[in-house]
């Protein structure tokens, strides 16, 4: 949609650009003006096309440009071209520009316009007032639509710090489990050689350093955990999916777990990666599709993993924020850091989400 936005306003510029042109030489909206006034058109126009990118510099130059008319002793400030680019500018002020500029902004805008009328053939307080309505809605306009993509790109944020704090406590566990493992196997070696021997002495480096590390982790990922003290409980994995599948499982929508091929050994981290990914997907197609039914479909092979969750229902139309696509960003993210891939997008039957884990990759 951004890289839209500038054909769009080029397209804009020309076209009011033209009927501006048009207005003043026909005198479709008064009398016709001479040229020297036709020729500052223009430079009210034209700036539409970098009022996003250069909002000040755009609204200066439209504003000058009309107190240049003014001065020229033109009608032309009262024209439709005019006032339907005033709108445009005075919406990009809001939407665009942050305080204090947005209010510096509006504040020049009113001034210059009440410049203009004053030096005008009918200076009329009721003609400054109705201006001023115009600007203000137009500014209040671009302002809310600012706060709502702010909204939604804070709250996309939060989500996103919300989930890699889960990440967090999620590596803990699964690196903590591995540490301790290796911890133990180091210990119970130990005792069985000779305890002034070179390997007895390795062993013990292996252990101490193996019990700094799991101190080190507890220290810098577990303040991350947010369990209010609760006891540890091991990680969910792709053995868990049908229980997934059955507690997701609720009077609207009907969840299916299909598996093809052999299950093949998975390390920890990958199988908590595709865990994550069937649940996102599971809960995106509750809150974002129609769909009455989502099949999870796990295909194995003795080297690749592919695992489809499908929702064959249209997109929900509400009017609250858009998802920003954190989720799929964060799934993405997640496979990767275990060698797996993820697709994700719209077809004709429905929404699919694909990840593919190859099992080599996954084990290492």
């Amino acid at each position: 949609m951004a890289e839209r936005h500038p054909r769009i306003d080029v397209a804009l510029a020309l076209v009011l650009t033209a009927t501006g042109v048009a207005e003043a030489v026909l005198g479709l909206t008064g009398s016709p003006e001479p040229w020297y006034v036709v020729i500052t058109v223009p430079l009210t126009t034209l700036p539409l096309v970098v009022r996003r990118t250069r909002t000040v510099a755009a609204v200066g130059l439209f504003a000058s440009a009309l107190l240049l008319q003014a001065l020229l002793g033109s009608d032309l400030p009262g024209g439709l071209t005019e006032t339907a680019v005033l709108v445009l500018m005075v919406y990009a002020v809001g939407a665009h520009t942050a305080s204090p500029t947005t209010y510096v902004l509006l504040v020049a805008v009113l001034l210059v316009l009440a410049l203009v009328i004053g030096v005008g053939p009918d200076p009329h307080p009721a003609n400054f007032v109705y201006m001023a309505f115009v600007v203000v809605a137009s500014w209040v306009a671009g302002v809310v639509v600012r706060m709502t993509e702010e909204r939604s790109r804070l709250l996309g944020e939060r989500r996103a710090m919300q989930e890699r704090a889960r990440i967090a406590g999620e590596l803990h566990d699964v690196v903590s489990h591995n540490v301790s493992a290796m911890v133990i196997q180091a210990a119970a070696e130990r005792r069985d050689q000779a305890a002034e021997s070179t390997a007895a002495q390795t062993l013990s480096d292996i252990e101490r350093h193996g019990r700094q590390t799991l101190i080190e982790l507890r220290r810098l990922l577990g303040v991350l955990r947010i369990d209010d003290g609760a006891p540890l409980s091991p990680q969910p994995g792709i053995r868990d999916l049908d229980r997934l599948v059955e507690a997701s499982n609720s009077g609207d929508l009907r969840v299916e777990l299909h598996v093809q091929g052999d299950p093949q050994p998975v390390a920890g981290g990958a199988s908590l990666a595709i865990y994550r990914v069937v649940q996102e997907s599971i809960t995106n197609a509750r809150k974002h599709s129609h769909a009455q039914a989502v099949d999870v479909t796990l295909c194995w092979s003795p080297h690749v993993l592919e695992v489809e969750v499908f929702d064959a229902g249209p997109p929900r139309r509400t009017h609250q924020v858009p998802s920003s696509g954190v989720g799929l960003r964060i799934m993405a993210d997640r496979l990767a850091s275990v060698g797996g891939t993820l697709e994700a997008g719209r077809t004709s039957g429905g929404f699919s989400t694909r990840a593919v884990l190859r099992l080599e990759d996954s084990s290492t």
